[in-house]
């Protein structure tokens, strides 16, 4: 029988205090004497011959980290019964000091999640997502792929750049007077336009000779990408190598078969469609933040730590995922991973707040996510990943994560619940 205790460090961090009788502890022990007696050789003995005082003086620290593992493996899980605790996260445990015949006594650092009553979740504020999309957008859409289009040529009869050019760069960077860490490549093509090297703009190369080099100063955003750059000021040893011109086709029906397309009044009807549900998505998104936020504004609770950090987790391998995606070498940027987790870590904590708070309106409202439900989830996802529903099920089924998809989708009713009581606006 297992003695236990528990101690509120929060309302989700509980300290579980475990104490096993002697009795038990001095089975283990001779359990684990045993086992070594029959498998393991000491000089002079064969394999299961050896005295057992020998083992026990030659393996005693061996043979109490196995006895006091056993022990916590045996005991642990009947402690978190006893007591009503559901672990979002392995128990961290302090062993503590184990003798034959003695008492053994240890504490487990318990993470749960919080005990939810949620309350005024009906008649929260947030903005309506039905904004009308401004011409103006598709006509920038249009001319933005009108420049993608663009053919490059190089210029001949003169070998100095002029406003407007595109010069092909070599450039090396230093910080300070040392080497920027992938502050060095080849081959850049720069627009001959006021602007940044940061934004692939030089106009301090106009007037400069194919071979000539220049220095160009570079002074990096408050906010940039890699937080020990920021507000730094580098210097770059730019060396021209080429220059070219960009043609720019006509915005009209050639074009837009050019992409594929009929007519330019066909391409104009897609990129509306596209520019609509981009921008849909995006007023949505907005929507959910700010409906959220009043939400937990209203049922304030705090976050276990671990689900935290295992968002935290997700997140961050998706940005990895997406610089991969892109063709970007992670290292070469000098990326700080742990500076990285730590800007993350505030959205991950609104994130989890929010899905606990949202789980507890699906358990008060009686949400329930039904087999319907999870086929068109699965016929979503397949038309999304090019596979059939059926193959998808089953993928679920075999990673063992259908339980996991059903509370994300009670926790997306719960929100579409809440939505429907929100006072838009």
């Amino acid at each position: 029988m297992v003695q236990s205790s528990v101690e509120d460090l929060s309302p989700v961090v509980k300290r579980v205090s475990v104490e096993l009788a002697p009795e038990q502890v001095k089975r283990e022990f001779e359990g684990v004497i045993t086992h070594l007696s029959r498998t393991v050789r000491l000089k002079g003995y064969r394999a299961g011959h050896a005295p057992r005082r020998l083992i026990e003086r030659n393996f005693s620290d061996d043979i109490k980290r196995d006895v006091a593992q056993k022990l916590v493996h045996l005991s642990i899980n009947e402690a978190l019964e006893q007591h009503k605790l559901d672990p979002v996260a392995p128990p961290r445990v302090e062993n503590g000091d184990v003798a034959n015949g003695e008492a053994f006594k240890y504490v487990a650092t318990v993470e749960v999640r919080p005990v939810i009553n949620p309350k005024d979740y009906e008649g929260l504020a947030a903005p309506k997502a039905d904004a009308a999309l401004a011409a103006s957008e598709v006509d920038e859409q249009l001319e933005n792929m009108r420049k993608e289009q663009a053919v490059f040529s190089e210029v001949e009869g003169r070998d100095v750049v002029e406003t407007g050019d595109y010069a092909t760069v070599d450039y090396v960077g230093t910080l300070d007077g040392a080497p920027l860490r992938g502050g060095s490549r080849e081959g850049v093509l720069l627009e001959m336009v006021p602007g940044s090297l940061l934004e692939n703009k030089a106009e301090a190369l106009v007037g400069a000779k194919i071979g000539e080099s220049r220095e160009l100063g570079v002074t990096f955003p408050a906010d940039y990408a890699v937080e020990e750059l920021r507000g730094k000021e580098a210097s770059f040893k730019a060396t021209v190598k080429g220059i070219k011109r960009r043609k720019t086709p006509e915005l009209d029906d050639a074009f837009a078969k050019d992409l594929g397309l009929e007519s330019l009044a066909s391409l104009r009807e897609q990129v509306t469609q596209d520019l609509a549900a981009r921008h849909k998505e995006k007023l949505e998104q907005t929507q959910r933040e700010q409906l959220l936020n009043a939400l937990l504004e209203k049922n304030p609770i705090e976050a276990p730590p671990a689900l935290v950090e295992r968002n935290v987790d997700a997140m961050l391998r998706g940005m990895l995922e997406g610089f991969e995606r892109r063709g970007l070498d992670v290292s070469q940027l000098g990326v700080n991973l742990d500076r990285l987790r730590d800007d993350l870590r505030e959205r991950a904590l609104t994130e989890v707040k929010a899905y606990l708070v949202l789980d507890a309106i699906g358990d008060k409202e009686k949400i329930e996510v039904t087999d319907e439900d999870l086929d068109k989830q699965f016929a979503k996802m397949a038309g999304e990943m090019g596979q059939t529903p059926d193959k998808v099920k089953q993928a679920f089924r075999r990673a063992d994560a259908l339980a996991s998809l059903k509370s994300r989708l009670k926790q997306d009713k719960a929100y579409q619940f809440i939505l429907g009581k929100a006072q838009l606006g």
